[in-house]
């Protein structure tokens, strides 16, 4: 839940909010730092996992490796989706391009 405050999706505006609607308050280019970072991440883990097991020769740990690896390049793939579709947006934070009524703030730390 914590990450649908960081889709690019959201700076559109696409329906109404709620009381219970997280704080969007990321610019654009707060946004894009969040996804590269997350997209390093990944790919630091599906390296790490790569080099613990480089001298196994164990099938089944392997093939696990290999699934980290998978999953890891796909999480960094969707992040660099997500910062393309938020390149072609504009400049202003999240929550001056909310459509729909004022609602009311959450608590520091909600989203």
């Amino acid at each position: 839940m914590h990450q649908l405050t960081k889709d690019p999706e959201t700076i559109l505006g696409n329906g109404p909010r709620t009381a219970s609607s997280p704080k969007r308050s990321m610019t654009r280019f707060e946004l894009s730092r969040y996804l590269d970072y997350c997209s390093e991440m990944s790919s630091l883990i599906g390296k790490i996992a790569a080099l613990y097991v480089q001298d196994y020769d164990d099938s089944v740990v392997l093939g696990a490796v290999d699934q980290i690896e998978d999953l890891t390049a796909s999480l960094s793939r969707k992040a660099w989706q997500k910062i393309m579709i938020n390149n072609q947006l504009s400049d202003e934070p999240v929550s001056t391009l909310r459509k729909g009524p004022a609602h009311t703030p959450l608590a520091d730390g909600a989203d």
